[in-house]
């Protein structure tokens, strides 16, 4: 159990007031403040209720006694309940996102340092304050909304800088920049996206609210093509884990792993057609379904599915070579072409190498298969 010095510093943290703040307050010195926080000596009794009330706290919970967190939280959950199925937000009088927030806002009285409570605290500010934009639904005044806004930056900065828990903390932060950008504080807004991980477009996907809001639908435009391949990628990595873990199974399990390489490889070719007009991108799309294909073709090889294979190499053939006379008519230049010819023969070797290791074996003798390799050697 933590003394009441430490509990007294832990909630003026995170009530974001300093200790000269708290003193002048008070009308004490930061010495006896610092006292408190010290557990040199306690404040008088006279200064318990101003100092709960200063640091927005029940004088119970600052002396840490008389709480049941197990059963309050129980009892939240209640009647956060009662009222998502008796309120809507149409009207002011009987709003759901307030209601909610008025829960939340005495159940942190009690016990300020729950982070999630804390989090879904905002979200009901920000839906009440949503809903209320531009008088559709309802209005709110010019002081109750800034009260408001800033009661939910400070318990999201509080989350931001106080949590141990790195999802809540990026979670705080997405929800700190919706809220800026409710206000209409842009800068802040787009200055806080910033400070986002790249992973999962979590930056990307704030910073387009940030832009969508000021009108620079250009820029928007750019972010959502950096956050579509980004995203694109990520879903042919899993899908190509899925296949590849499938297969490793081994032959009881090759057929089902096949079918796995062909929605990859669909998935691929999609993805590679919108991409193709950039080489840089192009190239790693091409990746993707010289993959799924040369793949699928070890995995029809390992059941002694010829045929199959052998159809694999023409259909990455097909692809190659369509693919290298669409960059020629975009003008690519000699390297380029040359780049992709290389690719093409060296995937289609792959077809059999990781079955069968060598290149004398039944595959690479085959018609069909030379037929494919003479093909791909004429493009010029």
């Amino acid at each position: 159990m933590i003394s009441f010095g430490q509990r007294l510093k832990l909630i003026r943290k995170e009530a974001g007031i300093t200790q000269s703040e708290l003193a002048e307050q008070l009308t004490v010195s930061v010495q006896a403040v610092s006292k408190w926080e010290c557990d040199n000596t306690m404040p008088d009794i006279s200064q318990i209720v101003p100092l709960a009330a200063i640091l927005g706290v029940t004088t119970d919970y600052l002396l840490g006694v008389g709480t049941d967190e197990k059963k309050d939280r129980f009892e939240l959950e209640e009647t956060i309940g009662k009222i998502n199925y008796t309120y809507i937000n149409l009207t002011y009088e009987n709003n759901r996102a307030f209601k909610q927030y008025e829960q939340y806002h005495e159940y942190l009285k009690k016990y300020p340092l729950d982070y999630e409570v804390k989090l879904r605290c905002a979200s009901s500010i920000y839906d009440f304050i949503y809903f209320s934009r531009s008088g559709t639904m309802y209005n709110i005044s010019a002081e109750e909304r800034a009260r408001l806004f800033s009661e939910g930056i400070r318990i999201l900065d509080s989350v931001v800088n106080q949590d141990k828990d790195l999802t809540r903390k990026i979670r705080a932060g997405e929800a700190l920049v919706q809220l800026y950008v409710q206000n209409g504080d842009l800068e802040k807004a787009e200055e806080t996206s910033k400070l986002l991980p790249e992973h999962g477009n979590v930056k990307t996907e704030a910073l387009i609210s940030v832009y969508d809001a000021r009108g620079d639908y250009e820029k928007c435009l750019e972010l959502s093509r950096t956050m579509e391949s980004s995203a694109a990628s990520i879903y042919l990595h899993a899908l190509m884990t899925k296949a590849r873990r499938i297969s490793i199974f081994g032959d009881v399990r090759k057929k089902e792993a096949i079918a796995a390489w062909l929605v990859y490889e669909e998935a691929a070719r999609y993805n590679h057609k919108l991409l193709r007009n950039n080489p840089l991108d192009a190239n790693d799309t091409m990746w993707h379904v010289y993959c799924a294909i040369w793949s699928r073709a070890n995995d029809c090889i390992a059941i002694s599915d010829i045929d199959g294979a052998l159809s694999a190499v023409e259909d990455m053939r097909d692809f190659g070579i369509e693919y290298y006379k669409f960059r020629k008519e975009k003008g690519a230049d000699r390297v380029e072409l040359d780049g992709i010819i290389a690719w093409l023969q060296n995937s289609i070797k792959r077809c059999y190498m990781h079955s069968l290791g060598t290149p004398d074996n039944i595959l690479d003798n085959h018609p069909r298969f030379k037929a494919c390799q003479d093909e791909v050697c004429k493009l010029d």
